[in-house]
C-alpha cells in the first residue's frame, strides 16, 4: 500500500493507544491505507490532475515532430528524441491515471457512482489510444497486473488496444445514460465539465469518432468504421465552444498553476525567456497564404498575436539588445533549403525569432529577444504592436499577459469540425467538407479571439488581421488543390496550436502541411511515425525491446505510402 500513498498523494498519521494485546490488530500497520478505506473523490481529484500532466508530457514530446515548437535536441532525429525523453509520459500514464483510475472505478462501482465510473474510463480510453498513437503497441492484459507478481507484461496489439479503448467509451457512455437513482452522487469536483454528463457523453462520443477515423485507414476495417463514424456524426459531438475538453490553469504561484509554456516564456526575471518556437510554424501563421488576387502579396493568419507575442518590432532591434542574440546567419541558408524553395531561415521580419527544425547548434543570449507563446494557450501576452514599430521592446517577465492563465486543448469544437471536412472529403462530398473546413477556421479564429478576451487581452482597432481576406485565400487553395486534404489537413495543423498530439495524427493521416521546413541539416534519419520505446519500459521490463531506431516503425493505423519527413 505504500505505492498507493505515494500515488494518491495524502498520508495518515494515527496515535496509536494500545491497551490489550491484540495480534491480528497490531499485525496491521496504521500508517497503510486500505484500498477500501480510501476516498472516491480524492482519488479522482488525482486522475484528473494527472491527466492534464499527461497530456502535456505527450504533447511537449511529439510538437516538435511537426514544427510547432523546434526540435533542437540534435539535428537527427535519432539524436533528439531520446528514450528517456518519453520516460515522463510512460509514468503518467500508467502509474498514475491509467492503475488510480482502476482503483476509482471499483470503489465506485461498489457506490453505484456512475459518473465517476464513465469519467474514469473516458479518461483511461484517451490515454490508452494516445499511447498506442504515440508508441504503435503497448502493454495492457497484463499492464495493471503487478499484484499479482507480473512487473514485465508483455505488449499487446495497437489495434486491439483501440479497440479497448472504443468498449470503455461504450461502457461510459452506458453509464451517463442512467437517470434518477440509477445515476448515483454527483462528483464532488470535476475540474473539466463540474459535473455535465452531457458533455462528458459528448466527450466520448467525440474521442471514438477520432478512433474511428484512424481505423478506417485500414481496409479490412473501413466498412465497420464508417458504419460507426456516420452514426457518430448524427450524436452528440463536441461543436460547441461550451463542450471544449480543456484543462484549466491560474495564476497561483504557490502551488504553481501556470500554464507550462507560459512559466517557460515568462520568468520571474525580465528578458529570460526560454524554448523556441518553430520557423516553419511561425511563419506559415504571419505569411504562408497569397492573396488570390494579388499572388505577390501574403495573407496573416488572424490568429498569430493570439498565438504568438513578439519581443522586439525587428531583428535589428533584436541586435541592438544584444549583438550576440542571434545564434545563426540570417543571410546564408543552407543549400538544401535553396534548392526546396524554403521560405524561412533563422529568423524573419518584423522580429520573428524562433528556430529552424533540428538546429542542435548551442544557445545564444536570445532570452530577451526570441519570439514568446502569446495568450492562447499559455496565458501569455496578446502581440499588440504595430508592424510598423521597428523599434519596439518589450522583453517578457511573470505577470505579463494572463499571468499564465491558460489552458490545455484537449479536444476543442474546431477538431470536430475538421474531422466532419476530411470524413467528407474522403468519401467525395468535396462541398460538404469545404463547408467543415471554414466551419473549424471560423469557429477557432472567433473562440480563440473569445478567450484572449476573457484573459483582458484584446487588439487595438484594425490590428487584427482580416478573417475574410484568410478565407479567400484558403478556399482558392481549396478550389484549385488537386488533394482536397491537402488543404483541409493544413488548416486543422494550425488550428492545433497547443495540442501537438492532434497535429501528428493528423500529417500521418493527410501528409499534411506537405511544404514543412526540412532539418537543418542534411541525411537526418527517418522521422519518427512512432516514437521511441521509453527507456522505463525497455530496461525494466523483461520483455520489452527497443525499436529499430533507423526505421519509421508505423503504427497500425497508418497506411499513408507517403514518406513523411
Amino acid at each position: 500500500m505504500k505505492d498507493l500513498i505515494k500515488k494518491f498523494g495524502f498520508l495518515t498519521t494515527v496515535l496509536v493507544l494500545v491497551t490489550a494485546c491484540d495480534l491480528d490488530g497490531d499485525l496491521e500497520d496504521p500508517n497503510q491505507i486500505t484500498v477500501s478505506g480510501a476516498d472516491v473523490d480524492l482519488i479522482m481529484n488525482g486522475v484528473q490532475l494527472d491527466f492534464a500532466d499527461f497530456f502535456d508530457a505527450v504533447h511537449s514530446t511529439v510538437n516538435p515532430l511537426v514544427r510547432m515548437e523546434a526540435m533542437t535536441g540534435g539535428f537527427r532525429y535519432q539524436t533528439a528524441n531520446s528514450p528517456q525523453g518519453a520516460d515522463g509520459i510512460w509514468s503518467l500514464a500508467y502509474e498514475d491515471v491509467l492503475i488510480n483510475a482502476e482503483t476509482m472505478i471499483g470503489l465506485a462501482e461498489e457506490k453505484g457512482l456512475t459518473t465517476h465510473i464513465a469519467v474514469g474510463k473516458i479518461l483511461q480510453a484517451y490515454v490508452l489510444l494516445t499511447l498506442v498513437d504515440v508508441f504503435g503497441d503497448i502493454p495492457l492484459s497484463e499492464a495493471l497486473k503487478a499484484s499479482e507478481g507480473n512487473f514485465n507484461p508483455n505488449a499487446d496489439s495497437g489495434e486491439s488496444v483501440y479497440d479497448f479503448a472504443i468498449g470503455l467509451l461504450t461502457d461510459a457512455r452506458t453509464e451517463l445514460a442512467k437517470t434518477g437513482t440509477d445515476a448515483g452522487g454527483a462528483l464532488i469536483r470535476d475540474v473539466y465539465y463540474a459535473g455535465n454528463r452531457t458533455r462528458w457523453n459528448a466527450l466520448a462520443n467525440s474521442l471514438e469518432l477520432k478512433a474511428q477515423l484512424n481505423l478506417s485507414m485500414l481496409p479490412a476495417r473501413k466498412a465497420g468504421a464508417d458504419t460507426r463514424i456516420t452514426a457518430l456524426l448524427a450524436a452528440d459531438l463536441i461543436d460547441t465552444e461550451a463542450e471544449n475538453f480543456t484543462y484549466k490553469y491560474s495564476n497561483t504561484t504557490v502551488p504553481v498553476s501556470r500554464h507550462p509554456m507560459y512559466r517557460q516564456y515568462y520568468d520571474p526575471i525580465r528578458g529570460q525567456a526560454g524554448g523556441y518556437i518553430a520557423n516553419y510554424f511561425l511563419y506559415e501563421l504571419f505569411a504562408g497564404k497569397v492573396d488570390p488576387l494579388d499572388p505577390s502579396v501574403t495573407v496573416e493568419d488572424p490568429r498569430w498575436r493570439y498565438y504568438f507575442y513578439r519581443q522586439v518590432g525587428s531583428i535589428a532591434q533584436a541586435l541592438a539588445v544584444d549583438p550576440k542574440s542571434l545564434g545563426c546567419a540570417p543571410g546564408a541558408p543552407p543549400q538544401h533549403y535553396t534548392d526546396q524553395n524554403v521560405k524561412m531561415f533563422c529568423v524573419f521580419d518584423p522580429g520573428f525569432y524562433g528556430r529552424d527544425h533540428g538546429d542542435g547548434f548551442g544557445i545564444p543570449p536570445d532570452g530577451p529577444v526570441l519570439t514568446a507563446a502569446g495568450v492562447y494557450p499559455a496565458g501569455g501576452k496578446i502581440d499588440n504592436t504595430s508592424l510598423a514599430n521597428a523599434t519596439f521592446v518589450g522583453s517578457t517577465i511573470q505577470g505579463d499577459g494572463a499571468d499564465g492563465a491558460g489552458i490545455q486543448p484537449i479536444f476543442m469544437s474546431w477538431f470536430t469540425d475538421f474531422l466532419k471536412a476530411e470524413i467528407l472529403a474522403r468519401s467525395g462530398n468535396t462541398a460538404g467538407a469545404k463547408t467543415a473546413m471554414n466551419d473549424g477556421i471560423n469557429n477557432s479564429i472567433t473562440q480563440i479571439r473569445n478567450f484572449a478576451t476573457s484573459k483582458g487581452q484584446v487588439l487595438s482597432a484594425g490590428r487584427e488581421p482580416s478573417t475574410s481576406a484568410y478565407l479567400a485565400a484558403v478556399n482558392f487553395e481549396f478550389d484549385n488543390a488537386a488533394n482536397k486534404l491537402d488543404i483541409i489537413g493544413n488548416e486543422f495543423y494550425i488550428s492545433c496550436w497547443g495540442n501537438g498530439i492532434e497535429a501528428y495524427n493528423n500529417y500521418r493521416r493527410t501528409s499534411a502541411p506537405r511544404n514543412m521546413q526540412p532539418t537543418l541539416q542534411t541525411n537526418p534519419g527517418p522521422w519518427y511515425r512512432s516514437y521511441v520505446y521509453p527507456s522505463t519500459y525497455v530496461n525494466l521490463n523483461d520483455n520489452a525491446s527497443q525499436k529499430d531506431f533507423n526505421a519509421t516503425n508505423k503504427v497500425f493505423w497508418d497506411t499513408n505510402p507517403d514518406n513523411l519527413n
